[in-house]
């Protein structure tokens, strides 16, 4: 049986060699889903899909893991997708399924091709995305189904040491809250950024005396490191760890630094925002800054609108309007968290709005009226926006009534933007 979150994002049915092919059959206890993003027209996939092809013969002749593989297409012509197609012995999701394909991007978050995404069929758990990488160091799929160590594993075997180079067991910050900050020496926003934290480290230790930070360094030579180290009072993975750095990284989804990740006792991940929130948060009011159902929207989440669909309820700006906001959301939001987890699916956001320049910037670009309160779901990268219909009054009850009928693919889709004349006119 496939996950709910796969057959609502790939659907019930996938195109094989020989028709279409029920998900759920190829899904179950043990069994490996791989979603294929490739192109006819992309270079790399072409040169990527034959290793993949005796990978995947490989492993089903010879091993003992069950595994299936989907294509989605990025291509824009359907003969070319059919060309690409039948050099692939696996399954693909149809041709015309434009929606669907968008969803699963933006699900995985693909950014470039060729993708591989292995995924738990039975619970819809992401193994690996970096499944192409797997596949050209392990051809032998000697390792498969490439399953990370997890975040605690890795600090655990992981040799730490203090600014002056002394040892420092892992068991003593085994059950901490933690900080890891990856940073370099070379990066000037590093720099600009470290004295700052430096500085507030001693007051994020009184505010949750449990708290311990991990400096994942960056750079580029031992001396750089250790120069840098020497900068903070907090110890850093030993610069002999370089598998290490690189799988935090990896399994925490480090684009760029600086960045800082607060972790809880148990290693789960309590935001990998830390920089924007000391930002937001310099006096530390909320540090080890918990997620929220209900934001107030800010600057740090406009990244977030554009991954992933959002509801907005916007107010006039007063401290009770923003509060009656909250009070409206909180219980739908709660519920809707619940039963719709981040893992496994694109997962609506909330967030109140007020008369700033954000929530300003936001109206203007999906055109909104500016009227409040106004409610509406917003998903930019379909090009689409939902609105609670004029006149109903915003409470909880038919908040909850938007976000259910929402749910259920039940509201019809307005433009995020309006077309412009030139943009319909097919004279």
């Amino acid at each position: 049986m496939a996950h709910p979150s796969l057959l609502k994002s790939i659907g019930e049915e996938v195109m094989g060699k020989n028709g279409q092919v029920q998900l759920s059959q190829v899904c179950g206890p043990d069994r490996i889903l791989g979603l294929y993003f490739a192109a006819h027209w992309c270079a790399p996939c072409r040169v990527f899909t034959p290793q993949l092809v005796a990978l995947y013969t490989h492993v089903r002749e010879n091993t003992k893991h069950q595994l299936e593989i989907i294509l989605v297409s990025s291509d824009t012509d359907e003969a070319a997708f059919r060309d690409h197609y039948a050099d692939m012995p696996w399954l693909a999701l149809p041709f015309s399924e434009t929606k669907r394909k968008v969803r699963l991007s933006r699900q995985y978050k693909v950014t470039s091709i060729p993708m591989l995404v292995l995924v738990e069929s039975r619970s819809g758990r992401v193994i690996t995305r970096a499944g192409r990488e797997m596949v050209t160091s392990d051809p032998e799929a000697l390792h498969f189904p490439w399953r990370p160590r997890s975040v605690g594993d890795i600090l655990a075997s992981a040799r730490l040491v203090d600014p002056e180079g002394q040892e420092v067991a892992s068991e003593d910050i085994k059950d901490c809250y933690k900080g890891l900050y990856f940073s370099a020496h070379w990066c000037p926003p590093c720099k600009a950024f470290t004295p700052q934290l430096v500085a507030a480290y001693d007051k994020m230790k009184k505010k949750e005396e449990n708290f311990s930070m991990i400096f994942i360094s960056s750079d580029r030579s031992e001396e750089s490191w250790r120069t840098y180290h020497s900068s903070m009072p907090w110890p850093s993975l030993a610069w002999e760890e370089e598998e290490g750095r690189g799988e935090l990284a990896a399994t925490l989804e480090v684009k760029g630094i600086p960045t800082l990740v607060i972790l809880a006792p148990d290693n789960s991940v309590i935001t990998t925002d830390g920089r924007a929130e000391f930002s937001e948060d310099p006096d530390l009011v909320r540090f080890p800054w918990p997620s929220q159902s209900v934001e107030v929207l800010a600057a740090r989440h406009m990244s977030r609108l554009q991954d992933t669909p959002c509801l907005i309820l916007f107010t006039d700006g007063e401290a009770a309007e923003v509060q009656f906001g909250r009070d409206v959301l909180l219980p739908v939001a709660e519920e809707y968290l619940l039963e719709h987890p981040q893992e496994g699916g694109l997962t609506l956001q909330f967030f109140v709005a007020g008369e700033d320049e954000v929530g300003d910037s936001v109206r203007d670009y999906a055109c909104l009226e500016d009227v409040v309160p106004l409610v509406a779901i917003l998903d930019p990268a379909q090009g689409a926006k939902y609105l609670l219909e004029e006149g109903v009054e915003v409470s909880t009850a038919t908040v909850h009534n938007f976000v259910t009928r929402y749910t259920n693919d039940k509201l019809t889709p307005l433009p995020i933007r309006p077309l412009t004349p030139a943009a319909t006119n097919t004279s």
